[in-house]
């Protein structure tokens, strides 16, 4: 297994993050509230998905039954995802 650094300091799977990254991608372009969403989610534990965004992030298995996200999927987003609300922005999270 091939580690990667990423820029909040954490070490995750090189191939876990990079296929993170695409689905992420994805989703920031294609159904940008549901990304809006995640970071939220990753950024405040107690935050709840809004409408029909749940459903969409664990079908993408982005979240859990429970709505809550896995320590990497969490260490991803906020390493890769800049700014806030209508300038929020998704980028490398390789450090």
């Amino acid at each position: 297994m091939e580690l990667a650094e990423l820029k909040n300091g954490t070490v995750e799977d090189k191939r876990l993050v990079s296929a993170l990254c695409i689905v992420i991608d994805n989703l920031s372009i294609t159904v940008p509230i549901a990304f809006y969403e995640l970071v939220m989610m990753c950024r405040d534990q107690d935050h709840k998905p809004f409408g029909l965004c749940g459903e969409i992030l664990r079908k993408a298995n982005l979240i859990r039954g429970d709505d809550s996200v896995h320590d990497s999927i969490r260490n991803v987003v906020m390493s890769g995802a800049t700014g806030d609300v209508l300038d929020l922005t998704w980028g490398s999270p390789f450090a």
